[in-house]
């Protein structure tokens, strides 16, 4: 769904591929803090793709815009007016949570492949109707889930599949940060982020838990909320049951300051628990295997040391918003891509956060899948709150 663009054919592995001999031109949806995270991919790409249009009602960020994309970019206050454009290739949609599933919908429409920032949206519900709306318009629909394209991260993953560490028994995934939304922002609304913090950040973790260990049977949650901070919760842990029978804990912290300035504790940290050996990721730090049995094949590779004690695991350097973006531009060309997080794959992360807001309302464990309902409002048609762009501070979003 480029539209008409010179191809060249490129032999493959398998056979001949046509690809784009063009650049693909994207479009971009929201203009707030998470941008310069995109920009950092598109930046390397200029070779492969262009940014023609920004959507950005917020003039304080026009200039920042110009400095990311160049003088010539044109900037419009109406996303509408960009998924118009027919020198759009393909949109990547930065708006706030409640924007997204009409925002995508409205893409879909026109023809346009997305790449959405996550979270998804905020419900199963809504979900849904964007897989729909894409698949009826034969666009693809990519969430830019980034921890799965991250180098570190993607480590953890190979030591896992490998069966190194035996049977995984334990996982715990945490995120901690100092978030402040301003006053009127929509990240202080439940009603614009989806609920609070759990929704708008520990899907991370719950995303990555999803994509290592499979899928989530049950969980509970408990969450703490202060309404003078923000509307939804700004902490939360979850303990999740996994089909595999293994157990999870999820927590995130949105006030401390305990991942940053010297002396430090961490920002996100993975660690995974087997019968035959662990493994962790910490930012700062990087991915670590032990071995207790070096019975495996794979044991092999990470040498004797790993026997006595945590050995460095050889990473990609590569970040993973970056990283997502190239996958995803590519596959816009046509070339050959690895996109692993389609609305379909990331749809049951939204599920298992939905989930644990039911458990810690309800005061249950709570069984998937879950019943899809819609949000109490719907998108742009609802009492959501005005678009102000996303929070600058807000660190690896």
């Amino acid at each position: 769904m480029c539209g008409q663009r010179a191809t060249t054919s490129v032999e493959m592995p398998g056979g001949y591929v046509e690809m784009s001999a063009k650049k693909v031109r994207i479009g971009i949806l929201g203009g707030g803090g998470i941008l310069g995270a995109h920009n950092r991919g598109y930046s390397v790409l200029t070779d492969l793709c262009t940014v023609v249009a920004v959507a950005e009602p917020n003039q304080d960020r026009h200039e920042q815009i110009r400095q990311y994309f160049g003088a010539e970019v044109r900037i419009e206050r109406d996303y509408h007016d960009v998924l118009a454009a027919s020198d759009i290739d393909g949109v990547d949609i930065l708006l706030p949570h409640h924007l997204h599933m009409p925002a995508t919908i409205a893409a879909a429409e026109a023809g346009k492949p997305v790449l959405i920032e996550k979270v998804m949206a905020r419900n199963t519900w809504e979900c849904d109707r964007m897989i729909e709306a894409c698949e009826k318009a034969g666009v693809s629909l990519t969430v830019c889930h980034d921890r799965r394209y991250h180098g570190e991260w993607m480590a953890i993953k190979e030591v896992v599949d490998s069966g190194v560490l035996g049977d995984i028994f334990f996982w715990k995934l945490d995120h901690n940060q100092n978030v402040t939304p301003p006053e009127g922002h929509w990240i202080r609304t439940q009603e614009g982020v989806g609920g609070g913090a759990i929704m708008s950040c520990l899907t991370h973790q719950i995303d990555a838990l999803r994509w290592y260990g499979g899928e989530v049977d049950s969980v509970t949650c408990m969450s703490k909320t202060i309404p003078a901070r923000m509307e939804g919760e700004f902490l939360g842990v979850i303990i999740a049951q996994m089909k595999s029978g293994a157990l999870a804990e999820l927590s995130l912290n949105w006030w401390t300051k305990s991942n940053a300035g010297d002396n430090r504790l961490w920002y996100e940290m993975v660690q995974v628990c087997g019968t035959k050996g662990e493994a962790y990721r910490m930012d700062g730090r990087g991915t670590f295997v032990r071995i207790h049995d070096a019975s495996h094949p794979a044991a092999e590779r990470y040498g004797p040391a790993a026997l006595d004690g945590f050995v460095p695991v050889p990473t990609g350097d590569w970040l993973g918003h970056a990283k997502c973006i190239e996958e995803w531009v590519r596959s816009l060309r046509g070339e050959p891509a690895r996109i692993v997080t389609s609305g379909r794959d990331c749809r049951g992360t939204v599920e298992v956060a939905e989930a644990a807001y039911i458990s810690r309302d309800t005061g249950q464990l709570v069984r998937l899948p879950i019943e899809p309902t819609p949000w109490k409002s719907l998108g742009e048609a609802g009492s959501a709150p005005t678009y102000a762009g996303n929070p600058g501070p807000q660190t690896g979003s």
